[in-house]
């Protein structure tokens, strides 16, 4: 009788992990999908595939993740993604043009800053002047979006080096997929930033109690301006994967990527109105959406169901968040 209360004591606990229900939903989706497509779902080409897909919403999400554990949001994301990739792919033009096919690290770094600049800018903004970041990054998104529209003249255009071919359409060892490694790079930098440093016990404080982090010496508008840049860091990182995934700039790319973002980061658990969740819960949102989108694309589902699923997956997974508190 002690054994089986035992066990029903351990059921329950990791029940009520936090980390628990994002796997658990993650494992029951993955059944399911197997299930409704064995032939195509379970093969090793779809699931690359899956996973090659998940590492830009998954970089993206990284991101956001870091905002909205300070309670903030972005909506920028995708204009900084799409401004990001049609830079890179049309600085990157000339370059190949004269034969260089190599990593073009001034170029990438140049790109990045810029991600970097405008994110510091929505923070700015958002944090000086103490205004709604849905607001703000919305119409920041807007303005980068029609400055990307006269830059592009609205078509694709630009190239990327075989360097980024390889990177956006190859593996390692012909197995795990490039951008996933980056990807991977990533969540681990940033899980080290986040639960062990100052700044990302500062971080989830701020999220909590902004009012008491501030009583206690935390210098809360700098910290939650840093957690603007690293979105526009994130961001502008994914533009340059969805470059060397498309091959070209592609000004309208990026669709979709903000509202995948944060479904994901909300599945796995951040509280959106801040100081709970983490980038391993994230990683199971990245994936049930990566999942989710690809069985539904196997199906033939009409795309536009799949805009009205995703929104319902952000309205349950918010009330759920309400619920529980």
């Amino acid at each position: 009788m002690k054994k089986v209360s035992n066990n029903a004591g351990l059921v329950k606990r990791v029940i009520n992990n936090p980390i628990s229900g994002p796997y658990i939903a993650l494992i029951l989706l993955f059944i399911i999908a197997s299930i409704a497509s064995p032939k195509i779902f379970l093969t090793f080409a779809n699931i690359t595939n899956i996973f090659r897909q998940a590492s830009i919403v998954g970089v993206v999400s990284i991101g956001m993740t870091v905002v909205l554990l300070v309670a903030g949001i972005d909506l920028s994301v995708t204009s900084v993604m799409a401004i990001s990739a049609c830079l890179f792919a049309h600085i990157s033009q000339s370059y190949v043009a004269d034969g260089h096919e190599g990593i073009l690290l001034g170029q990438v770094v140049l790109v990045i800053c810029i991600g970097v600049l405008i994110g510091l800018a929505n923070g700015l903004i958002i944090v000086l002047r103490n205004v709604e970041p849905f607001i703000i990054t919305l119409g920041t998104g807007q303005v980068l979006r029609g400055i990307n529209y006269i830059y592009t003249k609205g078509s694709p255009g630009g190239t990327v080096t075989k360097f980024w071919k390889n990177f956006g359409s190859k593996s390692l060892g012909g197995v795990v997929p490039y951008a996933v490694i980056l990807y991977i790079l990533l969540m681990v930098v940033f899980i080290v930033l986040l639960h062990k440093t100052v700044f990302g016990r500062h971080i989830y404080a701020i999220g909590s109690n902004p009012e008491a982090a501030r009583l206690s010496g935390i210098k809360v508008k700098a910290n939650k301006i840093m957690a603007y840049v690293l979105c526009g860091f994130t961001a502008s990182v994914a533009g340059i994967m969805l470059a060397a995934r498309v091959r070209v700039g592609e000004p309208n790319g990026s669709t979709g990527y903000d509202m995948d973002a944060i479904a994901a980061v909300v599945i796995g658990g951040t509280a959106m109105a801040g100081g709970k969740g983490s980038i391993i819960c994230t990683l199971a949102g990245v994936l049930i959406m990566a999942i989710m989108n690809n069985i539904l694309n196997i199906i033939g589902a009409d795309p536009y169901l799949q805009i009205v699923i995703k929104g319902l997956i952000i309205l349950v997974a918010v009330l759920i968040q309400k619920k529980n508190k």
